[in-house]
């Protein structure tokens, strides 16, 4: 990781910021390794712990409301191209104001680890959710997705140079083969979570 360490510390928060959007747009290139030794950085002092978090927020925030204004422009094509949109566009203007933050909590955050997360911000825009309240709830899942990467590199620096190390002698295809086990395992977890609540919801509303 000495490559991006040099990155991280030439340029900071502007490398996370623009490494972060590249990836919450839909473009396949990990911003995990990046935050990660953003975090180990900051735990030996070479870059600022909460600017690292800000910066990867900032990137995945606006990565987000360019893809919601995107869905709000063209929503007439998007609902051709995805009629069962409709239906979620009426049951969510029957819901509580509580209720569709709470659901967007849910879905925004797992939209961060999963592929083609780019679609939750694109129905968003689409279905007309408003734009404050989209910004307000995608502004704490953006800090939740950088914080658990970067913090785990800030406490865990330690062990974090010992599994680089380890990768260093089984290669870099071990270290990709973590990320996907490691994000796989968290986007179950959120997934499982959002499955029980509408299993749920679903035999109240029976």
């Amino acid at each position: 990781m000495s490559q991006i360490n040099d990155f991280l510390v030439s340029y900071g928060g502007l490398i996370l910021f623009l490494i972060v959007f590249v990836e919450q747009s839909g473009v396949p290139l990990p911003a995990a390794p990046f935050l990660l030794a953003a975090g180990a950085l900051a735990a030996g002092g070479d870059i600022n712990l909460f600017e690292a978090i800000f910066c990867a927020t900032v990137g995945s925030l606006a990565a987000d409301a360019f893809w919601f204004y995107a869905g709000h422009r063209s929503k007439t094509r998007l609902f051709r191209l995805f009629p069962q949109w409709h239906g979620i566009r009426a049951a969510v203007a029957q819901r509580t104001q509580r209720s569709i933050i709470l659901r967007g909590l849910e879905v925004l955050t797992a939209a961060k680890f999963l592929p083609l997360g780019i679609l939750v911000p694109l129905r968003a825009g689409a279905i007309e959710i408003g734009a404050w309240r989209f910004l307000l709830v995608d502004a704490l899942c953006s800090v939740f997705y950088a914080s658990v990467y970067v913090l785990p590199g800030f406490f865990f620096h330690d062990q974090l140079e010992q599994i680089v190390k380890g990768v260093r002698r089984f290669g870099t295809f071990s270290f990709v083969l973590l990320l996907l086990v490691v994000g796989s395992y968290f986007s179950s977890r959120i997934l499982k979570r959002i499955r029980f609540k509408q299993g749920h919801a679903h035999k109240i509303a029976k």
